[in-house]
C-alpha cells in the first residue's frame, strides 16, 4: 500500500484526503493485530520516555476511522509499572475540555464523552494523544475540519503530543496549513516516527 499511498496523495486538498484516508483505513488488513501492536508500542514509549511512572494522559475515544490508544476505555489504567490517569475530550460551550470521572455518554457529535467534572489543562498533562485521519511527513494532523484540537492545543509543545497510525497509511501528504496541529511523535505498529525539528516548538505555527 506504500507505493499506492504515495501515488494517491500528492498534496491533495484536505476534503479529498479525508475521504481517501477513511476508505484506506477500512481496507487495512489484519487490523486487530496491528492495533494491538500500536497499543503495545505506545505503552513502551510512555514507559521509556516518561520521567515518572504516575502519568496524566489526555486520550480520546476512537471511532471507526481511528486507532484506539488503549485496549480498554477507562479513566485509570495500571499497566506494569505505569499508573495512568486518563482524561477524555468533551465539547462544551467553551470549546474542547479534557475530563475524567464516572462513565461516558454520547455527546454532540455522537461520540462518547466523559460525564465527570474533573478536568485537566493540556499544559498540566504529561502526554497528549491526538486523534487524526492521517499525518504528513512533518507530523501535521489531518483532522475532521472543525478545528477543536487546533484551537485548544495551539500553544502546547509538540514534543508532548503523540499521534497513532498504521505504517501503510503514513505519510498522508495533504495540503497542510500553518494552523494545523503538529505532533512530536507518530507511533505505528512498526516504528516510532519522531519529528526532532519540532522539539521545543509549539504545536501550531
Amino acid at each position: 500500500m506504500k507505493k499506492a499511498l504515495s501515488e494517491i496523495f500528492d498534496l491533495v486538498p484536505k476534503s479529498e484526503a479525508r475521504k481517501k484516508m477513511k476508505s484506506l483505513f477500512l481496507e487495512i488488513s489484519s487490523k486487530n493485530e496491528k492495533v494491538k501492536q500500536v497499543q503495545e508500542n505506545l505503552l513502551d514509549f510512555l514507559g521509556h520516555r516518561s520521567s515518572s511512572e504516575n502519568l496524566k494522559v489526555i486520550s480520546y475515544v476512537s471511532d471507526e476511522y481511528e486507532i484506539s490508544p488503549f485496549s480498554s476505555l477507562n479513566f485509570s489504567l495500571k499497566i506494569g509499572s505505569l499508573d495512568l490517569d486518563i482524561f477524555f475530550p468533551k465539547v462544551t460551550n467553551l470549546g474542547l475540555e479534557f475530563r475524567n470521572g464516572s462513565g461516558f455518554s454520547k455527546g454532540e457529535f455522537g461520540i462518547l464523552e466523559p460525564n465527570g467534572e474533573n478536568s485537566i489543562s493540556p499544559y498540566d498533562a504529561d502526554w497528549i494523544l491526538v486523534p487524526a485521519l492521517g499525518w504528513n511527513r512533518e507530523g501535521a494532523r489531518l483532522g475532521r475540519g472543525k478545528g477543536f484540537y487546533d484551537r485548544v492545543l495551539q500553544d502546547i509543545l509538540s514534543e508532548k503530543m503523540i499521534g497513532l497510525s498504521f505504517e501503510d497509511l503514513y505519510p498522508c501528504d495533504f495540503s497542510a496549513e500553518p494552523h494545523d496541529l503538529r505532533v512530536g511523535t507518530l507511533i505505528t505498529e512498526k516504528k516510532n516516527h519522531c519529528f526532532p525539528g519540532k522539539m521545543g516548538e509549539k504545536s501550531v505555527g
